[in-house]
């Protein structure tokens, strides 16, 4: 109930006064307050563009419209195979789903389920959650308004499996006007690590304050690594600032999504000069 509650007051003051609510999360997050007139800072940046639900923004968040502008720019090669696309998950496109798919609502962030055995979720299970999904005002959670008008639907993809029979890495590409980062996560499922390159795979020094560092001499830069980048730099020439997922499998690539607000918008950087460092690189 209290937590309930506590929501519900969240969600009043983001509706009432986006400004404020954004104001003191990012303080309570980040020890400072922000300046949205005159912004420097990478997260003073991305706090102002949390207001920004213009028609370009709102297609580019959202999971199934995207699928287009991407096909337009370097090809459908490069799109996970789309399986189904619905308003709500019925029993007739359930009794259609392969054994292994992943499921994902289009408008927001971690409303996505890896199934790898359709037999451990029943239809009762699967609807519920995907229900759930599709009746959360993602938005309003943390007053992310580029998600704001996306009508939510679901879509089903292909499971992308390595060689191994395993998940494939994430490859995390931070893409500013004349900059590219690249987060290179492992061990999702187990222990959270990260190494960061630049678009030459040299290791650069790891930005955050978390302790979540990867050793970088461990992980092998991809064969494709190059191809990444042309990819890269096509789609993200819109912005200029974006972060990027892609995937690797068995040599090919596939765009899994942008994020316009990543970490939901709060990047806890080492020390505030790293903040103010990546913040140039907008311009």
């Amino acid at each position: 109930m209290k937590s309930f509650l506590w929501y519900s007051a969240k969600v009043a003051l983001a509706t009432i006064n986006p400004e404020i609510y954004v104001k003191n999360r990012f303080k309570a997050n980040l020890g400072y307050t922000p300046n949205f007139k005159n912004p420097k800072t990478h997260n003073e940046r991305m706090a102002k563009r949390r207001f920004d639900y213009t028609e370009k923004m709102t297609r580019f968040s959202d999971k199934i419209a995207v699928r287009k502008h991407v096909s337009d720019i370097i090809g459908e090669d490069y799109l996970v195979p789309l399986l189904f696309k619905m308003e709500s998950l019925t029993k007739a496109i359930y009794d259609q789903l392969p054994n292994r798919f992943v499921i994902k609502a289009n408008h927001g962030s971690g409303f996505n389920l890896i199934v790898k055995d359709k037999s451990e979720y029943s239809f009762e299970t699967l609807k519920q959650i995907t229900d759930k999904w599709l009746n959360t005002k993602y938005h309003l959670i943390g007053m992310e308004l580029h998600y704001k008008n996306i009508k939510a639907r679901l879509l089903v993809e292909e499971l992308l499996l390595d060689q191994q029979g395993k998940v494939p890495k994430d490859y995390k590409f931070y893409c500013f006007k004349n900059k590219i980062y690249l987060g290179v996560f492992v061990d999702r499922f187990v222990d959270l690590k990260a190494a960061y390159f630049d678009e030459k795979w040299q290791n650069i020094e790891y930005p955050f304050s978390s302790n979540m560092i990867a050793d970088s001499s461990k992980i092998k830069k991809p064969k494709n690594f190059n191809e990444m980048i042309e990819v890269v730099k096509k789609l993200s020439q819109p912005f200029d600032f974006v972060r990027m997922d892609l995937y690797s499998v068995n040599n090919n690539i596939y765009f899994g999504e942008y994020t316009f607000t990543p970490s939901g918008g709060y990047f806890v950087f080492k020390d505030y000069a790293k903040d103010l460092e990546w913040g140039t690189y907008w311009e």
